[in-house]
């Protein structure tokens, strides 16, 4: 009898710890998610807008994606996002491609979806988001840098200033 209890005990914590930590909702026509969700969610007839967003950016700035590429895997990034958000479905897209085309695992990089609310307990109070989309980057947990709604130059200059620091 103490082995069945174990067992069904230890069968609902493998099955807790594995339960996803996100949700999708739908607003009229909008696809909302909210929590750490995996990138390749995007990546599906729900959202169409960041396959089309991929597809078509082409990083034209080679010197700065050169940067980039030499510091692929040695820093983290953290996206705050919002899949109802323009910013997001315009420049979410383009990050990706970027971090794909450099060579840097997407292991690197977590997604977290926002509501229209941008409050996501425990996690917005703790990186101070106001807006989205919002790119931390992370070297051995240390921030070092944020882009945050849009880039200031370009996308590809803007991630070439932050993660040209690291050594």
């Amino acid at each position: 009898m103490k082995k069945v209890a174990f067992l069904i005990l230890s069968m609902l914590i493998f099955y807790s710890c594995a339960a996803k930590k996100y949700s999708i909702s739908e607003v009229g026509n909008t696809k909302i998610i909210v929590g750490e969700f995996p990138i390749e969610i995007l990546q599906t007839d729900d959202f169409k807008w960041f396959t089309e967003g991929y597809s078509k950016f082409i990083i034209e700035e080679k010197e700065d994606f050169e940067i980039i590429k030499s510091k692929a895997n040695k820093f983290d990034v953290l996206i705050f996002l919002g899949t109802w958000c323009p910013d997001s479905r315009e420049y979410v897209p383009k990050f990706i491609k970027i971090i794909d085309e450099a060579g840097i695992s997407r292991k690197h990089v977590k997604t977290v979806g926002l509501n229209r609310d941008k409050v996501l307990k425990g996690l917005t109070d703790k990186y101070d988001i106001k807006r989205v989309p919002t790119f931390i980057f992370f070297q051995n947990g240390k921030e070092i840098g944020r882009i945050v709604e849009h880039p200031r130059v370009s996308l590809t200059k803007d991630i070439a200033k932050i993660v040209e620091q690291i050594k």
